[in-house]
């Protein structure tokens, strides 16, 4: 991440009082940290950032004042260069520049200055302004507070959050940048660092790397802080960056050699990597230096450790060494390290349970020397296991089945150790079945089915396997069974019905398996398909051509004269293909005429392309019902056709400005993609430069082509739509946006409004099916942008929010939302004339900002001012106040639609819901005058509500008042509401079913009422309200009622 200059400006006007030797986050990085071993890119996270983005930094933000602090300035190269040589001299703090007198250094930081009055009473303005939402204001008063104590964090941190309530979230993390550098304090470092983590939104990846560099400044300052090391590690290991991950921990085992979380932490890379004995090398020191301790002084080293370090020999097969290092940290754990007489027993009569028979038939054995909690009762489950698995894999099976034994397989009760232990169970039962010991396993595999973890599509399958191998076809039909009917895309279960049924001669069962099976695979192969031909447009129109004269169609009967003359004529293999092109044969280019005449002669792109266009047109309507041959020759030609198009650079020229002029040299050369390279082009561009400065005479609409390859552009913009609307049915959504980014880019359609439309239309109709509630909110965003003042958009905006997203993390109430939408208030409150019998006038300045927020242009390129004042915009916005509990902001948005539509029912409930709503906050100072203007405003309602004849709107009435009764806590009168919202359920069913029946007469129907229009039924949410207040008054026979009748599907 490069300096900023403005914010090297803030930072650097006054000279700074402490010396952090450090070059902040930029691309200079210091060769004390490279020494330590610090990859580049994990001191600076932020270094990554695209050029562009430098240039975009604080644009808006240029001084236009007078002050002398507006017009200093630092040349970034010369400020990186001082940074630099400033870092290639540590050991002390430089309380001077290099070309100042140079004195005896003073070690340490110095002090910072004590804040100025005028510094206080500047910060003090900025940060009431913030909170009055003056972002503009509070921007100037902090930038000069900054000036004129740059070492003081807060007003850095006020600068932060000005940027980031202004949504510029990279100038807010610069900004804390550069106060930290300000001071060398780990506490500043660390309050930046947990900043940015209360701030990420979306991309926690950016954030976390943020952070990494945070961590590594306090670390450069206090090496010995162990805790943010940890810290570290663990990002970086979340991140993906085991590397580093894994450099921190040896660090930290370096200063805490036996400190046992990095051990652990350490180790579960090493495995993770592959790197066995490293983790073995590093558990080894570990124990050996605790077990040189009594085991009363050791708190860190635990049996989870034992079983760690004992997994890692499973690792390396090396399971009689596990055995034997699993046997002696048992025994030091449990007191007896010396006792290793037991090394030379063949079996694990050490750990069992009583002293007879086997374990005081050993001569050294003397009864009573140790606890007899100390032998076999201590040593854990979990490590009693692990000892019978290695046991079974060193062929010693039944020691292995004897600790297998100690879970109780046969205890079904309560208490019973299957619930408490049922990965241990899962594992005893896999290494058994491995050796083929089926019936032994099912003792361990069959009590699983009662516990709801573990009773998953593995186990029954698992099963399945053993009880046919004990040639239980029974058991075995009904395992595959169970896995084939809650799975339904499971191939394996299927596969094995299959093969299952062949053997016991249901030939008919069999093949509905195997069919079963087969439409599984087909789809799954379909939903991450790849095109069989890729872009090769010849080889696919060839593919086509064969099937219809009846050849195979298979790819490996393409001649291979033909492969290599197409290979030479230069198309495109896939990767998947790997077709190496090498030189072509003399023999091949110089055929002689009767041989020529026998290999059909190459097709020209042309006519491939519109071949392959008819052959789509005819795919077209099976595709479209969902025939899964014909989708996937559909999906293949669509792609093949768009690389085609994608390729041609004219359509893409570097300026988005350049529009589409045609396919000559010419053309190609005004879209930025062809150099001159001859004298020719030099005389052309002198010639055009000529005839531009005598004036730009106007071009030949009817010169320009409108079709590329036979094929006009409207239709090529139906072949990228349908295209990503198949791939986002088909849960591809990345290749699904990245078409429609394409056809948006395209200068033939960037210029045409009606066509952009279209493209967003699709775009949003794709993030629709796939349920992306971002690009959704994107998408939303475009078209309030392009049709500011057009009320459909914002209906748009309120629709989404309720077909799509996360309750706990809606985008409708979000920041940015709400800034947006607060923007197009903005907008239409400058863009209509003043009032003028209103004794608030508006300054130039603030009309001139608002109109900014302008968007929508007209034909001639001149924005479009609203007309009227949009009721629609205001509720929105009030709405998503009310959304963020801002009641009392919300009703100064209500109370201005209200005052342009007062009969309103959708203002008068929102009206009266906020004042009650805000009645119940703890911050409510009159809580009964709240109540009761909430309740007249519902009395509106009503009565507004009521003059209707429609049956849903007066129930609706009743259920709004209905929950505003429950909301205040009066729950007889809620009752009533709800019921009477139940009686009219039933008159609106009624309706219904004669609107089904008209032959029956008489009524007016639901449909007569709305025209066929879908509308609400609050029936059963009003049984499921009612439901509740029974329940917790304890009328459970009135709760049943209305359950059995209302609620039961």
């Amino acid at each position: 991440m490069e300096t900023d200059p403005e914010l090297l400006r803030w930072s650097s006007s006054k000279p700074s009082n402490n010396d952090t030797n450090d070059p902040g986050p930029s691309q200079l990085v210091t060769a004390k940290e490279r020494d330590r071993g610090w990859p580049e890119e994990s001191i600076s996270s932020l270094s990554s950032e695209d050029d562009s983005l430098e240039g975009e930094i604080y644009e808006e933000e240029d001084y236009e004042g007078d002050n002398d602090y507006v017009n200093q300035s630092y040349d970034d190269d010369a400020v990186l260069a001082r940074i630099a040589r400033k870092s290639r001299r540590p050991g002390f703090s430089h309380g001077y520049d290099d070309d100042s007198v140079r004195r005896a250094p003073r070690r340490g930081p110095l002090k910072p200055v004590e804040p100025t009055a005028e510094f206080k009473n500047l910060q003090s303005e900025a940060t009431s302004a913030f909170i009055d939402a003056d972002y503009e204001r509070a921007l100037d008063l902090v930038k000069q507070a900054i000036h004129l104590n740059p070492e003081i964090f807060q007003a850095h941190v006020l600068l932060s959050e000005i940027f980031l309530a202004q949504g510029q979230k990279r100038k807010a993390l610069y900004a804390l940048f550069t106060g930290a550098h300000t001071r060398r304090k780990p506490e500043v470092w660390l309050e930046v660092a947990n900043l940015i983590l209360e701030r990420a939104d979306g991309d926690r990846a950016a954030a976390l790397d943020d952070v990494v560099y945070c961590y590594s400044r306090v670390i450069d300052i206090d090496p010995k802080r162990y805790d943010i090391r940890f810290e570290r590690a663990a990002i970086n290991e979340e991140l993906g960056y085991k590397g580093k991950a894994i450099q921190e921990y040896e660090k930290i085992l370096e200063g805490l050699p036996h400190n046992m979380n990095a051990l652990r932490s350490l180790a579960a890379l090493y495995i993770e990597l592959g790197e066995i004995g490293k983790a073995r090398a590093h558990y080894e020191r570990c124990i050996s230096y605790y077990m040189n301790l009594n085991p009363e002084e050791v708190e860190d080293f635990t049996w989870s450790d034992v079983n760690i370090y004992v997994e890692l020999f499973s690792y390396e097969h090396d399971y009689l060494a596990g055995i034997s290092s699993l046997n002696s940290l048992a025994r030091w754990l449990l007191g007896r390290k010396g006792d290793s007489g037991w090394d030379m027993v063949d079996d694990d009569r050490e750990w069992d349970a009583d002293d007879y028979p086997r374990r005081i038939a050993t001569p050294w054995f003397v009864p009573g020397q140790y606890p007899l909690e100390s032998y076999g009762i201590g040593l854990p489950l979990e490590l009693r296991i692990k000892l019978g698995v290695y046991r079974l894999k060193s062929g010693y099976k039944d020691e292995a089945l004897f600790h297998f034994h100690w879970l109780e397989p046969d205890d079904n009760s309560p208490g019973a150790k299957l619930f408490d232990y049922g990965d241990l169970f899962r594992e005893a039962a896999d290494s058994i079945k491995d050796i083929q010991l089926y019936e032994d396993a099912l003792r361990f595999y069959i009590p699983l089915q009662h516990v709801q973890d573990f009773a998953n599509t593995s186990l029954f399958l698992a099963m399945a396997e053993c009880y046919d191998a004990c040639g239980n076809t029974e058991e075995t039909e009904r395992c595959y069974l169970t896995v084939a009917e809650y799975d339904k895309t499971n191939i394996e279960a299927r596969t094995k019905l299959a093969h299952f049924y062949e053997k016991m001669g249901m030939t008919d069962q069999a093949l509905k398996f195997i069919t079963e099976a087969a439409d599984i695979g087909r789809e799954a192969v379909l939903s991450r398909r790849k095109p069989r031909f890729g872009p090769d447009i010849g080889r696919l129109a060839n593919h086509f051509r064969d099937i219809e004269q009846g050849a195979s169609g298979s790819e490996d009967q393409v001649s291979p004269i033909e492969s290599a003359v197409s290979s030479a004529a230069g198309d495109i293999t896939t990767a998947e293909e790997s077709t190496t092109i090498g030189f072509i044969p003399r023999s091949v280019t110089n055929l002689p005429g009767e041989r020529g005449r026998e290999i059909a002669p190459l097709k020209p792109d042309g006519e491939n392309v519109r071949y392959l266009y008819a052959k789509m047109l005819e795919l077209q309507p099976y595709m479209r019902q969902g025939q899964q041959d014909a989708t996937g020759d559909w999906l293949d030609i669509a792609y093949a056709l768009l690389w085609d198009f994608r390729s041609n650079r004219v359509f893409f020229p570097l300026q988005k400005k350049m529009t589409f002029l045609g396919y000559s040299r010419e053309a190609q050369r005004k879209a930025g993609r062809l150099k001159s390279t001859n004298l020719v082009d030099e005389l052309q561009e002198i010639s055009n430069r000529i005839q531009a400065s005598m004036g730009t005479p106007e071009i030949d609409a009817s010169s320009i082509p409108n079709d590329y390859h036979g094929i006009d552009f409207d239709s090529w913009l139906d072949i990228f739509l349908e295209y990503a609307l198949v791939l986002s049915g088909q849960g591809q959504g990345d290749e699904a946006y990245d078409t429609l980014g394409a056809a948006a880019d395209a200068s033939i359609w960037y210029h045409s409004k009606p066509s952009t439309l279209r493209i967003y239309i699709c775009w949003f109709t794709c993030a629709l099916r796939l349920k992306d509630e971002d690009r959704l909110s994107d998408i939303s965003r475009w078209f309030m942008k392009e049709y500011q003042f057009v009320t459909d958009a914002y209906r748009l905006f309120v629709t989404l929010s309720r077909v799509c997203g996360n309750p706990q993390r809606s985008l409708f109430h979000s920041a940015p939302s709400m800034k947006f939408m607060l923007r197009q208030v903005k907008a239409v409150d400058y863009s209509l004339p003043p009032d003028p019998l209103s004794p608030f006038k508006r300054s130039p300045e603030s009309i001139y900002q608002e109109r900014a927020s302008l968007t929508t242009k007209n034909a001639e390129g001149e924005y479009i001012p609203a007309e009227e004042m949009d009721v629609a915009l205001l509720v929105l916005y009030g709405h998503i106040l009310y959304a963020g509990n801002s009641f009392t902001n919300a009703l100064n948005y209500f109370f201005r639609a209200y005052a342009l539509d007062p009969e309103n029912p959708a203002i008068l409930l929102s009206i009266g819901l906020s004042y009650i709503s805000h009645s119940l906050k703890r911050q409510s100072d009159n809580r009964h005058y709240l109540v009761m203007e909430g309740l007249s405003f519902m009395q509106e309602y009503r009565r507004i509500r009521s003059q209707s004849s429609i049956l849903q709107e007066r129930q609706e009435v009743e259920f709004n008042f209905a929950r505003v009764w429950q909301l205040l806590g009066i729950g007889h009168l809620a009752v009533e509401g709800y019921q009477k919202c139940l009686e009219i359920g039933e008159e609106i069913e009624t309706e219904r079913q004669k609107a089904q029946n008209p032959n029956t007469g008489g009524g007016t129907t639901v449909g007569e009422q709305r025209g066929e229009a879908w509308l609400e039924d609050f029936s059963r949410q009003a049984a499921y309200a009612l439901q509740c207040l029974y329940l917790q008054s304890g009328e459970k026979g009135l709760c049943k009622r209305v359950t059995e009748k209302w609620l039961v599907i």
